[in-house]
This record gives C-alpha cells, structure tokens and sequence, in this order.
C-alpha cells in the first residue's frame, strides 16, 4: 500500500494495487467542507480509474472513449429512484394511524353516490349488449361508502330483511289464533211447487174426468252468524312462544348477515388498496431495473464492464416487468371482488379513496374480548333460540292428543213470501193469487268438548323428532361457542403479529434502500458487482411489500376481530 495525498486538500488516502483499482480517503485528514473526494468517496475512486483506464486505451490505441466517459458521469450523478413511504411504526401498546405509501387521493362524498350506484331494481334484467358490461370510468369510494352501499345492493341482506318480514307474518298468523272467529252466513232463494189432482169419481161440482191443481212458490231470505272461540287448549301458547322465538332469529341471522357482509367488504376493500400499491411498487421496481441496466450498459460500452452484467440486468428487468403484469392482473380481479360484494350496476368499477394506513387500534385483551365474543355473537344465541323453539313445538305437538274446550255461538233470521199463484179446476174460474208472508229467527250457544282418543302415534313422534333438534341445537351452541373462540384468539394474535411486523418491515425498506444506494455507488465504482445491485433491489422491492402487506394484514385481522366479537356499536372501548 501506497500513501498519497489529494491535490484537492491535500488529505492523504491509500492506493492498494499496482493498477490503483482500490482507492479509499484517509478521511480523518480530509478537509469535509472543500474535498470533493471526500464528499464522493466512490465518485472520486471511480473517475481516478477510469481516468486511468482511459490513459491506457490512449497509449494503446491513441483512442479516448469520451462519449462512454459522458455516459457513465451522467448516470453516475443520476437522481437516486424515488423512495417508497414507509408505515410508521406504532407504540408497543397502541398503534398509530399514519399514511400509507403514495399520494392520497381527495374524494368528496356525492350526496347522490348511493342512488347513483344501486342495483337494478329489476332482478331479472340481463343485459344483451357488450357496451352495458363494459366498465367505463373508475368511481372513487372510501371504506364508509362501500359498506353503505353493500347494506343497500346486496342480495343476501335483502333476503335476510324479507325473512323477518315472513317471520313476523307468521307471528300474526299464530297470534290470531288466539282471538275467536265471526262469521256471516246469508241465504236467498225461490222455489215454486205445482200439484195436479185427477177426478177419478165424480160429483156434481167436480165431474168425472176433471182436474184439481194447485201452483205454489216461495221466495226465502236467512241470515246466521256464527261465534266459535277455542277457550282452552294445549297448542296455542306453545305455538306463539315458537313463533316469537323464530321472529328474533330471523332477526340475529340478519344481524350476522350484515356482521359477515362488513367483513367482506372490508377485506375486499383492504386486498385491492394492497393490490394498488403492489402495482405502484412492480412499477417503481420496473423504473429501477431499467436505471440499473443503463449503467451497465454504459459501463459496458466503457470497456469496464462485461456482458455478462449487462445480460444479468436484463434478466432482472424482465422478471420486474412480469412482475408487474402479474401484479396488474390481480390488481383487476381485486376490483372485481369488490364491485361483486357491492353488487353494482354491470359497468361500473371502483378505485379506493382512502388511503393505506393503519386501521383504528384494538385496545381490548384477549381475555376481555372472549368474553364479549361470548355477550354479543348473534349465533350463540341464535342456538339457544332454537332449543327453545324446538321444545316449544314438541309441547304443540303433545297437546294435539290433549283436551280442548271452545265455545259455539249462532244467531240467524229467516224470512219467506209464499204466493198461491194458480190453483182450480178444469170446471171452474182460476182465483187470483194470494201472497202471503212468514218471519222466524233462531240462535244457540253452547260450549264444545273435543277429547282426542287414538291418532296412531303421531302426536308423540311430531314430539320426539322436536326434542331431538333441541339436543342438536345444544351441542351446535358448544361448536358455535368453541369456534367463536378460536376466531377471537386466531384474529388477536394475527393483529399482534402484524402490528410488530410494521416496525420491522419499516425498518428493513430503509435499510434496504440504503443498501441499494451503496450497491450501486460500489458498482459504478468499480469495487462491486452487478449482483449485489440485482439481490439489493429485489430485498428493497420484498421489503416494501412485506411493509406493505403488514399494514394490510394488520387491517384485516382487525376486521376480522370485530367480526369475531360482533356488534362494534357497542364497541367504543375497542376502538371500533
């Protein structure tokens, strides 16, 4: 080794090698503020070797590679590729909520965004043209409108809200089972009689021979109502009971439906923010590999660098712009996802306008969110409805072998004109016809005993089957409750996970930044080779997907916490 000094300071630095391919300042002599060796350390090693490469060449061949000198200064001092925001790292215990990477897009909420963007409310129509598929411009929705829009188009909320409402119908069915039944019974009609008498004996008013008939009709008008009230029985109250029951189930699965259909919004709405900076991160990749092949071109057209670099990188570039597509392509299908979950109309496609960044934190602890799990799942008592609904129904069924009392009540009037509308004798002058008119009424009351003797068993096997789904709504309970735990526990430790890897990760893109940084620096100077700047950008493209995937990961295992927990309106010491 050889000590030198720079004639720029006149700081002295160390030239190792009979060719001075190594160059590093003595920077504890340098003067910082004027030696631009210093300042550039690499800069400095590598223009001192190519100046001497090129002195070479010249005594060799008489030649000056200034268009490669050109080349190599200008992407050398080349703008570094733009950085990638990092997710801040939060507190141990509460996370922070902090910007995700890239610009964040600014989106007033329309007032007429709701109606805009409802389903068809024909269900049946179909469309017959490519134009009413095709996706025309993206609209902009943050997580708040996505979910408000997903509670109004979904089919399977609709199907939810209708069952309630058929629920309570039956209810009234039942209910009116209790309340007696009035009935009105009208009766109108006309009926004539005709009778012929033959004179088979005759007397002197009526001769041998001769006829006697008679022409009568009536015209009639009745009218009875009827009571009839079943006082005491075995089925009813065990019915409404059921009923009732089956109303509030309906109403928990609706409940769930719209717990599930948050989760999957939401986590359709977190992957396609992960997908969109996925590409934006495959892009900013592209743009480096397509940097990093310059150089190695310049450096080959230098004479200092070789083909093999040069083939490397573009290898490298090639599996970058793959990526990218790759990454684009599920970019769309993640938009997809989201535009199904919100049943939107067929040519509309979505973009996200929140930006990507940590959800609100979860400052329960495990075992308390168990044991709200345990309060407010609508499935677990869901199940505890059904046993009682099934037990209810076995009681109806018995009581239809039991005793019962009603009550029978009727009122009716009836009224009749009769009319004596031919009558005589073939001898005689027909008479005119007389009307006459008669009126009665009639009521009853009385109670009624019904006592079932003998139906074949089919009271008691109605029973047994009830009772058997009430034990298997039991044992459902002891499932529903141990899997609720599990998701409580599976989604807790996925947050912290999550939440620990965001400090990491946020500190493996800075320091993989940097290692590309210097990669470079060192293959421009000379001292290092293309595959240190080929591994360093693919850690630094890795290191900014695993940040941000643990933002996302970190925002998924919080829905699906909550979900885990349900009920988030009463939540406000989670933070939901």
């Amino acid at each position: 080794m050889i000590g030198n000094k720079c004639k720029c300071c006149g700081s002295r630095y160390i030239r190792q090698g009979f060719l001075g391919q190594r160059k590093f300042p003595d920077l504890g002599s340098a003067d910082p503020l004027s030696c631009s060796f210093v300042q550039t350390p690499y800069m400095a090693a590598f223009l001192y070797r190519l100046s001497f490469l090129s002195a070479l060449a010249i005594a060799a061949h008489g030649v000056t590679p200034p268009t490669a000198i050109a080349e190599l200064a200008e992407a050398t001092t080349a703008e570094p590729t733009p950085t990638v925001a990092q997710a801040t790292t939060p507190p141990a215990t509460t996370p922070t909520t902090t910007p995700a990477p890239g610009p964040v897009k600014e989106v007033v909420p329309d007032a007429n965004l709701l109606k805009e963007l409802q389903a068809n409310p024909n269900p049946f129509q179909l469309p017959n043209q490519p134009n009413q598929v095709k996706t025309e411009a993206l609209q902009p929705l943050t997580l708040e409108q996505a979910l408000n829009l997903a509670r109004l188009n979904n089919p399977q909320i609709q199907v939810r809200q209708l069952q309630v409402q058929q629920r309570q119908a039956a209810l009234r069915g039942t209910e009116a089972a209790l309340y007696p039944t009035l009935g009105l019974q009208g009766t109108a009609g006309y009926q004539q009689n005709g009778t012929r008498l033959n004179v088979t004996e005759g007397t002197p008013t009526q001769p041998t021979g001769s006829s006697l008939f008679t022409t009568l009709g009536e015209s009639s008008i009745g009218a009875t109502l009827n009571l009839n009230y079943t006082i005491f029985d075995f089925v009813r109250g065990a019915q409404l009971a059921a009923s009732r029951d089956q109303v509030t189930q309906a109403e928990l699965d609706l409940e769930a439906a719209l717990e599930d259909l948050q989760l999957t919004v939401s986590e359709a709405y977190y992957r396609l923010q992960n997908a969109d900076q996925l590409v934006r991160i495959a892009r900013e990749s592209v743009v480096a590999s397509e940097r990093s092949l310059k150089d190695a071109e310049a450096l080959f057209r230098a004479g200092v660098g070789t083909q093999f670099d040069v083939l490397r990188q573009q290898v490298q570039l090639a599996q970058d712009q793959q990526n990218l597509v790759d990454s684009i392509g599920n970019q769309d299908k993640a938009r997809r996802a989201l535009v199904q979950a919100l049943n939107l109309p067929q040519n509309v496609n979505v973009l996200t306008a929140d930006p990507v960044e940590l959800a609100a934190p979860w400052n329960l602890s495990l075992d308390e969110s168990i044991v709200l799990a345990f309060q407010n799942r609508p499935e677990l008592e869901r199940e505890v409805l059904q046993r009682n609904i099934s037990y209810n129904q076995a009681q109806a069924a018995r009581g239809q072998v039991l005793p019962q009392l009603g009550l029978q009540a009727s009122y009716g009037v009836n009224g009749a004109i009769n009319s004596n509308l031919r009558s005589g004798s073939q001898a005689l002058t027909f008479p005119s016809p007389t009307l006459t008119n008669t009126s009665s009424y009639n009521y009853s009351i009385g109670l009624v005993l019904n006592v079932p003797l003998f139906d074949g068993g089919l009271a008691n096997a109605n029973a047994q089957q009830q009772e058997l789904n009430g034990q298997i709504a039991e044992q459902n309970f002891v499932l529903t409750r141990n899997q609720i735990r599990t998701d409580v526990e599976t989604a807790f430790y996925d947050l912290q996970t999550n939440l620990a890897n965001i400090g990491t990760t946020r500190k493996a893109v800075e320091q993989a930044r940097e290692a590309l940084r210097l990669a470079r620096l060192r293959f421009q100077a000379g001292v290092g080779t293309q595959t240190e700047v080929i591994d360093s950008q693919r850690d630094l493209t890795r290191a900014e997907a695993n940040a941000l995937n643990a933002i996302t990961a970190y925002n998924l295992a919080l829905a699906r916490i909550k979900r885990a927990v349900s009920n988030v309106n009463n939540l406000a010491r989670a933070g939901g």
